[in-house]
């Protein structure tokens, strides 16, 4: 009869075994006769089952059903390490945490998917905070909840709101000091400099030298206006704040923007109806035009 192998020759096997596993795609999934194949002496089942249930003790392979077949995947020796120092409830809260990628999970959500108890999840949470394997952050979106992810990942945009947010706060002045900048470089590039002080010119009709969306950029990552690391797709977003401010129009078939030229003051006279009717000569008290059944003076008054 031959003689059963001791545990350390077990471990050695699993070891083996595990090393020519990961050298298959991450995502492959093993049957039981292809890991029978790894182990030496092909046909002992009994050396197979114990190498294999020593690998799932060590997290070293998971265990997942296709159909009515049981097949195992590798396990990343680096996430096989961590779960090594994983409690149970540790290990099931960090596999769902992990699903979330960088949208991160809701512990209301984490109750619900492993059925545990608030207490037990609070107290695996913990756990996983202390040894750094997961962090807690916040969401513009629901400032309120208690959100997870992997300690090593970077929030989503849709999680952290982008460049604009600071703890979930947006960064009022920090926005107002970029638009502001911004809208002084386009009036800048919006008009030529004329000779005489003051004055203020026009550039011809068709003319195609207002700045771009990729100018503006460049302009900010090259002027040091923030530390900030921001894309394109930040800076257009700025831009369209001051589109629907009214202080740029894009022009150009929508491809360029200039600033929009404002009087330095308001005069109500021409602000009014009156100061721009084209019949303004005719208007007078019993006239066939005045101010008492004048239908412009009364929209104007009642917007």
């Amino acid at each position: 009869m031959a003689a059963q192998p001791s545990q350390t020759s077990i471990d050695a096997i699993a070891k083996a075994v595990y090393e020519q596993c990961l050298q298959a795609p991450s995502d492959y999934l093993f049957s039981v006769s292809e890991l029978q194949d790894l182990v030496p002496g092909k046909n002992n089942l009994e050396l197979t089952q114990k190498v294999l249930n020593e690998l799932l003790r060590t997290r070293s392979l998971s265990a997942l059903t296709r159909g009515s077949q049981t097949v195992f995947r590798s396990v990343p020796k680096d996430f096989a390490d961590k779960v090594k120092n994983m409690t149970a409830d540790e290990e099931m809260l960090y596999g769902y945490i992990q699903e979330s990628a960088r949208e991160g999970i809701w512990t209301k959500q984490l109750k619900v998917k492993s059925n545990m108890h608030s207490t037990a999840v609070n107290k695996a949470l913990k756990g996983l905070e202390r040894k750094k394997y997961i962090k807690s952050i916040k969401s513009v979106n629901h400032p309120a909840r208690n959100i997870y992810m992997l300690y090593e990942l970077t929030p989503s945009i849709e999680v952290t709101g982008g460049p604009w947010f600071t703890d979930s706060e947006l960064d009022k002045e920090f926005v107002n000091e970029l638009l502001t900048a911004i809208t002084k470089f386009m009036i800048s590039k919006s008009f030529p400099k004329l000779p005489t002080r003051g004055a203020v010119g026009s550039f011809p009709p068709g003319y195609t030298g207002y700045p771009t969306l990729n100018q503006v950029y460049l302009w900010v990552k090259s002027s040091n206006l923030t530390e900030v690391d921001l894309a394109e797709a930040d800076i257009r977003s700025l831009l369209d704040v001051l589109v629907y401010d009214g202080k740029i129009e894009r022009v150009v078939g929508g491809t360029a923007y200039r600033a929009v030229r404002r009087p330095d003051s308001i005069n109500g006279f021409t602000e009014s109806p009156c100061g721009r009717c084209p019949v303004f000569t005719l208007c007078k008290e019993g006239g066939p035009v005045s101010a008492s059944n004048c239908v412009y003076f009364e929209d104007w008054l009642n917007a």
